[in-house]
């Protein structure tokens, strides 16, 4: 909870994403919780195509309780993922037969440095439930296929269901998962009609949504989102880099990782090895924060298995008294007390990059200036030097705090662009390393993105731009603060 906590404590605002969600979870207000239409986000007409259970949640207790829909988006995202801390040893407690090694695997899940950041931040509104719903999903599921009972297949049908509605990403993933689990531990006729069940069960349950949008926009926003998934690139390539990732200085997670798919082999554990390659198959974009449960238990067999066999076999315990539990051996006890207090020290590290990647008081207050001081229909073109369009808060949260258009904003396209995304990707990051007023208007006027004003965050741009943006004649300077400069255009 301190990992989760800490970084947004001390921002004071939500971390890097979650200006569309803001705008989605504001439209319900003004829709009366039908599902609407489009999303006011950034005047785009955007598809309100994003399952929307976490929107819906946020309403509902917004108005319940009269928390602002920014304190939620600053809160519910580590209040769920520190939840899901719990569904995650559930989980364990039932693929590695142990809960003691549960409880070990869940120290990995808890505290690997920045395991948790996309999921703490604003944007984790969605992913958090997403996650945590999946972890539930596959626990329940699991049961079905190994006891069958009533209460199984009505709370996999109820959770799978929750999943579809929380996360794109989370569905698309909980249902590989479940094919794997089906391959590994099911192969039955009775599993196979409960998964059927499941299946159909889960469709009718989330169709409000689904069906809504189709009967709306047909299936053209999924088909657009779809090419967002990074298919095409190298699946090995990718998941060898997350397999040999070091998060730590200390490269304790790295080799537990080798030794728990060594081990995992050797030991058949065939459905945790084959479920860190499944996600890269199914959906790379998010693959490795999928990949990373069944790492998590890997490693902790590694720890408790692998380590003390290799200690046993150099002392050769083995053949002169019987084998001791791994919980029963003091000095492995140590070591994971060692681990957990090193893993909390590197993630509290951690959270202090991502007090960063929040917006400044004076970014708001900039924003807010904008929302009262400038046209309705205005657009704007925020310059930040952040050639990353995705993890840039100033560009994303810009459309829900100003109302206006941003033209530089990449969030939401993914629902309108389709094959041209990535397209635009590539536009949305060459305009922010452009260093005079030049660079700008030949840039619009290529893409044909207009706009009347130009808003600067000065940390990250050239001096070169604020000194043509001031000299060049063609602007004229309407706010400025030592972090954010507003320019207009001079027209004819």
């Amino acid at each position: 909870m301190v990992v989760r906590f800490f970084p947004g404590l001390q921002a004071g605002f939500p971390l890097n994403d979650g200006g569309m969600f803001l705008s989605m979870i504001r439209d319900l207000r003004g829709s009366h919780y039908s599902l609407p239409g489009l999303t006011s986000y950034n005047s785009l007409n955007i598809p309100y195509a994003y399952p929307p259970f976490g929107f819906y949640f946020a309403r509902l207790i917004s108005d319940l309780f009269n928390f602002s829909e920014i304190t939620l988006l600053r809160w519910l995202p580590p209040i769920i993922n520190t939840l899901s801390i719990l569904a995650f040893y559930m989980l364990a407690s039932l693929l590695l037969g142990s809960r003691r090694r549960a409880v070990v695997a869940s120290i990995f899940y808890a505290l690997t440095p920045g395991a948790s950041a996309w999921f703490i931040m604003g944007g984790g509104l969605t992913r958090s439930f997403g996650s945590l719903f999946m972890l539930i999903s596959l626990y329940w599921v699991f049961r079905l296929f190994r006891v069958g009972g009533k209460r199984e297949l009505a709370l996999s049908i109820i959770f799978c269901s929750l999943t579809v509605l929380s996360h794109p990403e989370a569905g698309i993933h909980t249902a590989a998962s479940c094919i794997l689990l089906w391959l590994i531990y099911g192969r039955s006729l009775r599993t196979a009609l409960h998964s059927v069940i499941v299946l159909f069960a889960c469709l009718l349950l989330s169709a409000p949504w689904w069906a809504g949008v189709i009967s709306l926009h047909g299936l053209a926003p999924f088909l657009s989102a779809l090419n967002t998934g990074s298919y095409g690139g190298s699946i090995w390539r990718a998941y060898i880099s997350a397999l040999f990732a070091s998060q730590t200085v200390i490269p304790i997670l790295l080799i537990s990782r080798l030794l728990g798919i060594f081990w995992g082999l050797l030991g058949r554990k065939y459905f945790l090895v084959a479920w860190t390659i499944i996600p890269f198959l199914v959906e790379p974009r998010s693959a490795p924060s999928i990949a990373f449960y069944p790492f998590c238990m890997l490693m902790a067999l590694a720890l408790t298995d692998v380590l003390p066999a290799f200690v046993d076999y150099f002392q050769k315990a083995h053949s002169a008294s019987p084998k001791m539990k791994f919980n029963q051996r003091v000095w492995l006890n140590t070591t994971l007390l060692l681990v957990l207090i090193y893993l909390f020290v590197e993630s509290s590290l951690f959270g202090f990059k991502l007090i960063n990647t929040s917006l400044s008081i004076a970014d708001r207050e900039a924003m807010s200036w904008i929302q009262q001081n400038t046209p309705a229909r205005a657009h704007f073109l925020p310059i930040t030097g952040v050639p990353s369009p995705e993890i840039d808060p100033f560009v994303e949260w810009f459309p829900a705090l100003t109302e206006r258009r941003s033209q530089t904003t990449i969030q939401g396209l993914e629902w309108l662009l389709g094959p041209r995304f990535y397209e635009r990707y590539a536009d949305l990051a060459e305009v922010q390393v452009c260093e005079d007023a030049a660079c700008l208007a030949a840039w619009s006027a290529r893409t044909g993105l207009d706009y009347e004003y130009i808003v600067v965050q000065s940390s990250g741009v050239s001096l070169e731009l604020i000194n043509s943006l001031r000299s060049g004649g063609g602007y004229e300077t309407v706010y400025a603060t030592k972090e954010v400069l507003i320019f207009s255009l001079r027209r004819p």
